[in-house]
């Protein structure tokens, strides 16, 4: 089941229609919520033994943390809820509050000593708030942050703008966020990142058909990189896998081309053929022994511009061609870049062919496939705003991008990527400083090439290469010692994963 990225707009529309239309009652997607955060909160080791503490606002939020009282019950566990006054209830949350009193169950009177809770359910405000938080309620998300107890925020923080990630006056500082229905926008942006601590989906019943009507993005998971695998039909050839050509290196940075030449070959591409400065070709050799070369005129260690005729003779023999990977920020940059995007061949710009890209950018108004896979800073070469302006709200950037050129396919790496085509906007949260270092970049870029070598399709390269490259990464090693081979050497394991049961 796919899991939808939502605005806090978004998801109450889908709850409205979800009431209104199909007549599911609020009281049952507060029961299906209640369900969910108690199965979280089992998979994290919940004991009778607990002490829990639920803090339930004025709204169908604190309807939630109610439903949940009433849960942990029937484990045998009495957990403390405080109330709002009960005639600044809402009507369903006064629903619950009235079945919780018939089992007996008495009211937190203050909340002066969070300190002997184990756990603290922050079910405060829900995803309508849009003011900042003062006061009592200021003073109360102070002492949960200070308590020593392990926090679970319910759909999203407590002072966390929903859509934008923004902290309004104050917010709780959550260990995991329970997102209901869909994951909010503003647990993937600005400070909802930090605050949410680990994010989960939770189903609570409001069906598909409504939720795809109103989202931002799908979320990158398992189940749908299993979906988007290629097959690999035993009745075939190395031409059904794809011939990939890619073009890059320089004479100080021939590594960057020899990963991304590592990446797409062990990601299943059929042949591969790389473009190199002549003056590489014996290091290039030595390294790689699966790839065909063919040699470019050069200047100084770069690409000369006269390698770009030598482009225009053989670009149409190839399915995709990639640019970037360690050419450096040359004339000879750009001249290869417009000869690539001359062709009919799908074609990847990573790295310094997006900067080569920035001053003819018309060239992208082509019918064929593009995949751009900047990041933050190159991005700006693509779009003409600031890195700032682009962390604001990166979900209106690509969407932006993506209407102004329809043929392409952007990846926009970060530790939250976005992969966006036309309509389309997948997601990967999946932050990890392992990845934080030079030629993890060439490593996706081979991967994504790989992929499409054998899909033929630039959203789902896209979108199940930086799942691929993001798995890579969960190895058992320091996260400040890992190296680009490390990465490489994981990519057969990975795929190997991802295709059983496939």
């Amino acid at each position: 089941m796919e899991t939808y990225i939502c605005t806090a707009a978004q998801a109450r529309n889908a709850d409205h229609l979800a009431i209104e239309k199909y007549h599911i009652p609020s009281l049952v997607l507060m029961e299906h919520a209640a369900m969910e955060i108690l199965n979280i909160l089992r998979a994290q080791g919940l004991s009778s033994k607990n002490r829990i503490v639920i803090l339930c606002g004025p709204g169908n939020n604190g309807g939630d943390g109610i439903a949940l009282a009433r849960l942990l019950l029937k484990e045998g566990i009495v957990a403390s809820v405080w109330l709002p006054e009960e005639n600044k209830m809402s009507h369903d949350e006064k629903v619950q509050w009235d079945i919780l009193k018939q089992l007996d169950h008495q009211r937190l009177e203050n909340v002066e000593n969070l300190q002997n809770a184990d756990w603290i359910i922050d079910a405060l405000f829900g995803n309508g708030l849009c003011r900042p938080i003062t006061g009592f309620y200021k003073d109360l998300i102070e002492k949960v942050n200070a308590s020593k107890a392990r926090i679970l925020s319910v759909d999203v923080p407590s002072g966390i703008d929903a859509t934008t990630g923004k902290v309004l006056g104050c917010a709780i500082q959550a260990d995991i966020t329970v997102s209901l229905g869909s994951i909010k926008t503003g647990l993937l942006l600005n400070q909802g990142k930090t605050h949410g601590g680990r994010v989960y989906g939770a189903d609570i019943g409001i069906p598909s058909k409504i939720q795809s009507q109103y989202q931002s993005g799908i979320l990158i998971n398992e189940s749908l990189a299993r979906h988007l695998l290629p097959k690999r039909d035993d009745h075939s050839h190395k031409g059904t896998f794809g011939k990939a050509l890619m073009i890059g290196g320089s004479g100080s940075m021939h590594g960057a081309i020899t990963m991304a030449l590592q990446a797409c070959y062990q990601s299943g591409i059929g042949t591969l053929t790389c473009m190199i400065p002549e003056s590489i070709h014996e290091i290039i050799g030595q390294k790689i022994e699966f790839a065909m070369n063919l040699m470019a005129p050069e200047t100084n260690g770069y690409f000369d511009p006269k390698s770009a005729l030598i482009l225009d003779e053989v670009k149409e023999n190839y399915d995709i061609l990639s640019l970037g990977n360690g050419m450096g920020r040359q004339e000879s940059t750009k001249a290869l870049v417009k000869s690539a995007l001359c062709s009919s061949a799908c074609v990847l710009l990573d790295a310094d062919a997006c900067w080569g890209l920035q001053e003819q950018k018309t060239l992208l108004e082509r019918k064929a496939p593009v995949i751009l896979t900047p990041h933050l800073k190159e991005m700006t070469y693509l779009c003409d705003k600031e890195v700032s302006d682009i962390l604001e709200d990166p979900f209106s950037v690509v969407s932006d991008f993506c209407r102004r050129y329809p043929s392409c396919t952007l990846v926009l790496k970060s530790d939250v990527t976005l992969i966006g085509h036309q309509q389309a906007l997948f997601v990967l949260n999946q932050p990890n400083s392992r990845l934080a270092k030079g030629g993890s970049g060439d490593i996706l870029c081979g991967i994504i090439t790989g992929l499409y070598g054998q899909n033929r399709n630039a959203l789902e390269a896209g979108a199940l290469g930086v799942y691929i490259h993001a798995q890579c990464a969960n190895i058992e090693k320091d996260p400040a010692s890992i190296l680009p081979q490390d990465l490489i050497q994981q990519i057969p394991d990975v795929f190997k994963s991802l295709r059983t049961n496939h």
